[in-house]
């Protein structure tokens, strides 16, 4: 996992070398204020962005998810956010697997894990095996507006 602010590039820039991190980070920078909700084709396949708006809730309520061929790079646009985390092997077998989406969806575990707190402006990156948990309130509920990179791991090699 990596949690940083889209301006603070002097801290991610050293680390996201990768062509695929910083086209992403460069469409997040031009588009992100303006992109429509759905899906954003990035150029190859798998590689998208899907803009998106929902209401945080209850910790309870949330879902825990994994990846396990596509890396999330996840920026809060409006709104504020809460997101788990932890390594995959710490949850069990999952409870539904999508295939065709990379999404492993599993039961709440007993170990409650690492706490992110997003703002606007700020980015996460979850790599395949840590496991995540977004959609929490940070006190009351609130709707947020965020985007999510998907990038195939397969990218990386390229």
């Amino acid at each position: 996992m990596f949690v940083s602010s889209l301006s603070a590039s002097s801290h991610w820039q050293p680390f996201l070398t990768q062509p695929v991190f910083r086209d992403s980070l460069a469409w997040i920078a031009a588009n992100a204020a303006t992109a429509p909700e759905g899906i954003h084709e990035l150029g190859q396949p798998g590689w998208c962005v899907n803009v998106h708006g929902y209401t945080t809730q209850p910790e309870e309520k949330c879902v825990w998810e994994n990846h396990a061929r596509t890396i999330d790079l996840q920026y809060l646009i409006a709104g504020a956010e809460a997101i788990r985390v932890l390594p995959v092997e710490k949850l069990g077998a999952p409870t539904k697997v999508e295939e065709e989406r990379d999404m492993q969806k599993f039961a709440a575990p007993a170990e409650i894990g690492h706490l992110v707190a997003l703002r606007p402006g700020d980015l996460v990156i979850f790599l395949p095996g840590e496991a995540h948990c977004p959609k929490i309130a940070l006190g009351e509920p609130v709707a947020l507006r965020k985007l999510v990179v998907k990038i195939p791991v397969a990218l990386l090699a390229a």
